[in-house]
């Protein structure tokens, strides 16, 4: 007559997950007393008539404790405690050993040799099993209270850091927006002071050549070798100083490009005119050192803010110049794939070292930065990102095999638009 499993007996409380109790007998009728027993202690009764099914049923469950009968057939209550120490998924669950035997002291020392807790002798006093499976049975809930406190901590925690992060990321932003904001007014400020006297001196200058080119037109031919000689040493110095007045006036246009003040609004502006005024702002970076190849595809024209757009690509190329050790190449290349639904494209190419497999996951976090302290914050990268995710775009950093390639794909049209 082949054996069956013993029937599950829950006992719930308001609809709560309980604690389990596992009963282990080889006589059916011992494990229906035991389950008459426990009855009302607000627990999960579970039932198996042999050493081997109580040890898939604890690889299956938790159990608050095990109440295990001694003498069984095949497997007997010392071996299966030897299992359940040996496995550390059940190592820490306390047994208590039922015995019908008149034990001597050797066999108690045995039991408890092998990790039980407790060696009740049949038949069994009810109050006694109750009140020693009740403790076990609170202290289950008591670790599961804590274990539940425990788990909503951890994710207060991790709230918390999570806002703390965001708030440090968002108040370096806004410092970084800021700082960009009184640059440009600085720049802004600096550009106007230089108008002024420039367009003095462009008026005058060309009033002096106009002069000097009717004086020359009467007299040049009665002028002696020396006098002549200083005529067209004039003449040349002013040509030159023209040229100088045109670079001037060129910075003037290329310093409010990148000044521009108006970065709440989302407008048109012309790439190839935001990026020379960058790099004209770089321009001291750059030197001899780092040689900047600029390509600038169609459309020139885009849709952006673009102040902030300004600062994401300064971010980047100033990322790049970091990067290069001695002297190198910065190539900047722009243009639209995709056609009138696809994305425009602004990639930044460097040859420096590249970036180490070690740091990649972690380029856009704020703060994090490989370079020694007092040399960077580590939001240049996060921040060109943030801006470019305001965008509805991607940024995007791979190494090359000859340095870091930096890409920005925003959306040729407005987002939510």
């Amino acid at each position: 007559m082949e054996r069956q499993e013993a029937e599950t007996v829950l006992s719930p409380r308001d609809g709560a997950p309980q604690p389990c109790v596992l009963v282990v007998d080889d006589v059916k009728a011992n494990l229906i007393a035991m389950q008459a027993l426990l009855e009302g202690l607000e627990c999960e009764v579970v039932l198996a008539e042999s050493g081997e099914d109580a040890l898939r049923r604890l690889l299956k469950q938790d159990f608050a404790v095990v109440l295990l009968d001694v003498q069984m057939p095949g497997m007997d209550g010392y071996e299966v405690a030897e299992h359940v120490r040996s496995n550390p998924k059940t190592n820490d669950v306390p047994i208590i050993f039922l015995t019908a035997a008149r034990e001597g002291e050797d066999t108690k020392l045995k039991a408890y040799g092998t990790g039980a807790v407790d060696f009740l002798l049949k038949p069994i006093n009810p109050t006694v099993l109750r009140s020693k499976v009740r403790v076990f049975l609170e202290l289950q809930r008591k670790r599961e209270q804590v274990a539940s406190a425990k788990a909503r901590l951890e994710l207060v925690n991790s709230d918390l850091e999570r806002a703390y992060n965001e708030l440090r990321a968002t108040q370096s932003q806004l410092v970084q927006s800021a700082k960009m904001a009184s640059l440009g007014q600085l720049v802004a400020g600096v550009a106007h002071e230089i108008n002024n006297p420039l367009a003095f001196c462009t008026s005058h200058l060309k009033t002096a050549r106009t002069s000097l080119e009717q004086v020359g037109a009467e007299c040049r031919n009665n002028l002696s070798p020396g006098a002549a000689k200083h005529w067209e040493r004039a003449s040349n110095r002013l040509e030159e100083m023209s040229l100088g007045l045109d670079r001037i006036a060129d910075l003037v246009v290329k310093l409010r490009t990148f000044s521009r003040l108006d970065e709440g609004e989302f407008k048109q502006v012309s790439v190839s005119e935001s990026i020379g005024a960058l790099l004209t702002i770089l321009s001291h970076r750059l030197g001899d050192r780092v040689a900047v190849h600029t390509s600038f595809g169609e459309p020139d024209v885009i849709d952006c803010f673009p102040s902030l757009m300004n600062q994401a690509v300064m971010n980047l190329v100033v990322n790049a110049l970091d990067a290069i050790e001695g002297t190198g190449e910065v190539r900047i290349t722009t243009g639209a794939e995709g056609g009138e639904n696809g994305e425009y494209v602004i990639v930044v190419d460097d040859t420096g070292g590249g970036i180490p497999d070690a740091v990649k996951e972690r380029i856009f976090e704020p703060f994090f930065t490989t370079k020694p302290v007092g040399q960077g914050t580590g939001l240049g990268l996060s921040l060109a990102y943030s801006i470019v995710q305001e965008h509805g775009g991607t940024l995007t950093l791979d190494n090359t095999g000859r340095g870091t390639r930096a890409c920005i794909r925003i959306p040729l049209t407005r987002p939510n638009t």
